[in-house]
């Protein structure tokens, strides 16, 4: 059974947000089984809210306490069902991966409750949603319309970052930028165990650049948007 990671103290300060562009993006759909490999795979990382204030002895949440969040979204999608609006799923889904909680700050609220915030460049998780333009035939990435399709996580990192000194430096492999290396190991985890979505609309084949993991084959032509929308997703 995956463990929690061990609990880390976080600074206390104000000072402004992660200033930071280029970012890579990796928007996927996986199934639990693939999640739960995926973050195994990583190894020892922490897992951050950031989306709102938090107590501070909440502010991290274990590894498991992700995977049950990610279950309750993908069981619904596998009756054919939409996610409820869960307030929690959609914190665990607005999180940060790290290695490390030095490249994290916090800002006091009130009380004991605090607002999580990078310094330095973690790989941010958000909800993915796409769409489908039928005016041009494209599937576009993190379009929050109406009828935007939910569709997993998508994972980003920068590969420029400005520090206090307004130097902008490349995010490499150096102790500087410890989670280039997770964001590496998370990079080609995805590209090994899922592929670009081959969707089928009006009868025709686009494989798109959002990701699929090779699990959700068996289930994702009941996802209820698909059906509403008249895409699915070439499986044999």
């Amino acid at each position: 059974m995956l463990q929690p990671s061990s609990p880390i103290s976080i600074k206390i300060k104000a000072k402004p947000s992660l200033q930071a562009s280029k970012w890579l993006t990796i928007p996927v759909l996986l199934d639990v089984q693939e999640m739960e490999k995926l973050i195994s795979h990583l190894g020892n990382f922490g897992i951050f809210l950031v989306s709102g204030p938090v107590a501070a002895s909440q502010a991290e949440i274990g590894h498991q306490d992700f995977i049950n969040c990610y279950k309750k979204y993908i069981d619904a999608l596998k009756k054919g069902e939409m996610p409820v609006q869960d307030v929690f799923w959609r914190t665990c889904f607005s999180s940060v991966w790290t290695v490390t909680s030095d490249v994290l700050y916090a800002i006091s609220i009130e009380g004991d409750r605090q607002l999580i915030k990078a310094e330095r460049p973690v790989i941010q998780l958000q909800p993915h949603k796409f769409d489908y333009s039928e005016v041009d035939g494209k599937f576009r990435s993190m379009v929050l319309g109406p009828q935007s399709i939910v569709w997993g996580i998508q994972f980003s990192y920068p590969q420029l970052f400005q520090n206090d000194l307004f130097e902008v430096k490349t995010v490499n492999e150096s102790p500087e930028f410890p989670n280039t290396t997770l964001f590496k190991l998370l990079q080609r985890w995805i590209r090994n165990n899922t592929v670009a979505t081959p969707f089928i609309v009006h009868e025709k084949r686009t494989n798109s650049p959002i990701r699929l993991g090779k699990l959700c084959f068996d289930w994702i032509n009941i996802h209820p948007q698909l059906l509403e929308r008249g895409i699915r997703v070439f499986t044999s």
